[in-house]
């Protein structure tokens, strides 16, 4: 198969994958969209058992409950969708499919970064407004619209005191983390043979060594020059311009990064 882009055997190719996903990986994605509903029905069991009556539940277990449930999704979905593929015989046949590398890459990243999340946060927001509604007494007010307010990183932008607000939106933000994490593992699904969860675990920890390392050493090397820039020097509309940069360009870099990785590893699978 040439790896060229044809957009009726990608869109034949996409269904196929996507049907393969909901099989795969529909039914666990639709228990973590519950998270919500089965944290309030246990919370209330051990409140009757223990109480002999229902009990306001705290807002703490309500965000824990999604944000455990966003985290195993993370750790679930591309091991379970894509893991198999380095395996010799399932491997071999998805090398069969009658599509090419670059139009599996692509649906890869439409399905884990599009499909994926929203279907998830989609049930997730959707469960916990039919809770607060439903129950308003014990179940309170939903935990979305308590993060807005308690935390302030939904519907809000992310604001540094004195200095002023970043150009992207918390929602957004948030969004792109869930994208880069699922990538980084869906990469240590179909790179890593065994133990695919721990081995990117690993991996992830020795990154983070190592680019705090880097880190401490250009911040070493910075400190030893003399700017002769005081606080007046600096207008807090550039100080704000200058990390609206660093945060876009992190992103950028980063999604580039695993998206080449994943495409080099994808035309790389042979068996």
């Amino acid at each position: 198969m040439s790896n060229t882009f044809n957009f009726k055997r990608f869109w034949n190719y996409f269904t196929y994958d996507l049907i393969s996903a909901k099989n795969n990986t529909g039914l666990s994605l639709a228990i973590a969209g519950a998270a919500p509903v089965f944290t309030y029905a246990i919370y209330q069991i051990f409140a009757l058992l223990f109480d002999g009556k229902t009990a306001y539940m705290p807002s703490g277990v309500k965000i824990a409950a999604i944000v455990i449930a966003v985290f195993i999704s993370i750790l679930y979905f591309p091991t379970k969708q894509y893991g198999s593929l380095t395996d010799k015989r399932a491997g071999a046949d998805w090398l069969m499919l009658p599509a090419s590398r670059l139009e599996k890459w692509f649906s890869l990243l439409l399905i884990t970064c599009l499909v994926v999340p929203a279907f998830l946060f989609a049930e997730l927001f959707a469960t916990d407004k039919l809770l607060s509604l439903i129950f308003d007494g014990t179940y309170g007010a939903s935990a979305f619209s308590q993060i807005n307010r308690s935390v302030g990183l939904l519907w809000n932008e992310f604001t540094i005191e004195g200095v002023g607000k970043l150009a992207i939106n918390a929602p957004y933000a948030l969004y792109l983390s869930f994208c880069q994490n699922i990538l980084f593992f869906t990469l240590g699904a179909i790179y890593f043979k065994k133990s695919k969860i721990g081995m990117t675990f690993l991996s992830s920890f020795v990154l983070t060594i190592a680019l705090s390392m880097l880190l401490i050493a250009v911040g070493k090397i910075f400190s030893n020059f003399d700017f002769n820039l005081g606080p007046e020097d600096i207008s807090d509309e550039a100080a704000m311009r200058t990390i609206n940069i660093i945060v876009y360009s992190v992103y950028i870099v980063v999604f580039a990064t695993l998206d080449i990785l994943l495409y080099l590893r994808i035309k790389s699978l042979k068996h």
